[in-house]
């Protein structure tokens, strides 16, 4: 289907390297456009052939598919694929930056990543994505969410019993990813999905077994206890126990935002019932204040007279009692 790579395209920098494979971000020079260049290279014959099945499987994933958030198939070759250019950072970069991200930013992302996974899961013949984690999410300049690498997803085929090969990212992966537990399905990505969820809340390594549990018993400081409770419905060991599909996520999601709403509103309601309370307090106490007050002045004015009087009486006894010592 392509040209030879050195005719077509123009390599610019590496973006990185995996097995037997290599990522250039390149120019084409047909087109002018940016692509990300993946090329097969030298290496021992079982990772070759592996990186070279992922290729084939990553073409053939990508011609089905048409979404703003899925890098488009440009060209490929026997071996190299030539993708659309994502440009911005990856999640992964994001966090090590930030450490983690706050409530209302996560769940951005969480809803944009929902919405490409539900596009994937909703084929008629769906694709299960398998490898959900912050490194092949990309962010970019304006927030756009893209997702990444799809030579590990898979066609999800109902009645088979199990998937041909047993492939995900560990701390992230469903039980089930690693086989005899049947074959992955939406809910599988809905797993790898919670786990992202809380490390992007978090920030913790979800291959740290102890802090993802100390994180699913206590949460974490600033999220809501509505939305640790989506996540920990994510990350069930048992996919029954899960959310069904992506679209009951979207839903809790929404719900944990009316809720955090509502409790804002009473929030501000007490302050204002409590503000009120302490408005009429000062004001009685402003008010009592200005009663005592022209109380005070009042009963000066009509006692200072007979004040006067009685200095001036004590006055003239104590002159008359002096003259009379003499």
């Amino acid at each position: 289907m392509g040209q030879g790579i050195d005719l077509r395209y123009k390599k610019i920098r590496k973006l990185g390297s995996g097995g037997c494979a290599d990522a250039f971000l390149a120019r084409d020079k047909k087109t002018g456009r940016l692509v990300t260049l993946k090329c097969l290279r030298e290496g021992g014959e079982k990772e070759y052939k592996k990186a070279s099945e992922s290729l084939i499987n990553e073409v053939d994933i990508l011609r089905r598919l048409r979404h703003k958030g899925i890098p488009a198939l440009i060209d490929a070759g026997d071996e190299y694929v030539a993708i659309e250019f994502a440009p911005g950072k990856s999640l992964l970069a994001v966090l090590r930056e930030q450490k983690r991200l706050k409530e209302k930013e996560a769940v951005r992302i969480a809803k944009d990543i929902l919405s490409i996974l539900g596009y994937l899961h909703s084929r008629r013949e769906p694709i299960i994505y398998r490898d959900l984690k912050p490194s092949n999410i990309i962010i970019g300049a304006y927030g756009e969410v893209t997702l990444i690498d799809y030579g590990v997803s898979r066609i999800y085929r109902e009645g088979e019993r199990n998937d041909s090969t047993y492939l995900g990212t560990c701390g992230f992966a469903a039980p089930e990813q690693y086989g005899s537990l049947g074959q992955t399905n939406p809910q599988t990505d809905i797993y790898c999905f919670g786990m992202t969820l809380l490390q992007m809340l978090s920030g913790i390594d979800t291959k740290d077994d102890q802090a993802v549990e100390r994180v699913k018993e206590n949460g974490v400081r600033g999220v809501s206890s509505e939305l640790m409770a989506v996540i920990r419905k994510c990350i069930k060991p048992d996919r029954s126990e899960r959310f069904r599909d992506v679209g009951e996520i979207k839903a809790a999601l929404d719900k944990c935002r009316i809720t955090k709403i509502k409790r804002k509103v009473f929030l501000g309601i007490r302050l204002s019932l409590a503000a009120a309370c302490i408005s009429v307090a000062v004001t009685a106490g402003i008010s009592h204040y200005e009663i005592a007050k022209e109380y005070i002045q009042e009963d000066t004015r009509n006692r200072l007279p007979a004040v006067k009087e009685r200095l001036g009486r004590a006055k003239v006894r104590i002159e008359e009692y002096m003259e009379d010592l003499r």
